[in-house]
């Protein structure tokens, strides 16, 4: 996190983000959610006397997702989708809007049409060059369970 004041630096550290209690509108009908970056106390060059903190509403948060999901560098893009592919409720989120796109977003459709398309089309080349039994056939392999791990099989 960078915070400058005209050419002056006020702080240069690693930001940490947390949830912050939520405010409400002027109308009283909603609340906005927000969130809390501060400087990370284990940063090696945080030098600060006050403690700066930045507080982000939800439209703040979803204008610095869309701007980084459209940076040129794809180095800002993977970041988003790597803190998506970590959170499996947010990756299952999205999944499921592929899987029913509304129609006003063909795109999104005409995208997991395809891309469900040659999943099948890979699974169906793969099981014709070899037999498998019935129940591989209908449902993937899952890892062993943790308490599993590292014994032979007997």
């Amino acid at each position: 996190m960078l915070v400058k004041e005209g050419d002056r630096t006020c702080l240069d550290a690693r930001a940490r983000a947390e949830p912050a209690d939520p405010v409400l509108t002027r109308d009283f009908y909603s609340q906005l959610q927000r969130v809390r970056l501060t400087a990370d106390a284990t940063f090696h060059s945080t030098r600060v006397g006050t403690p700066v903190e930045v507080t982000l509403d939800d439209q703040d948060v979803a204008r610095l997702v869309e701007c980084a999901i459209r940076h040129p560098h794809p180095n800002m893009r993977h970041a988003v989708l790597a803190a998506i592919w970590n959170h499996p409720d947010s990756f299952r989120q999205i999944f499921q809007f592929g899987i029913n796109a509304p129609e006003a977003f063909p795109e999104i459709r005409q995208i997991t049409a395809e891309e469900l398309d040659k999943r099948v089309h890979a699974r169906t080349v793969s099981s014709s060059d070899e037999v498998k039994p019935a129940s591989e056939a209908l449902l993937p392999r899952m890892p062993l369970p943790p308490h599993l791990r590292g014994r032979e099989r007997q």
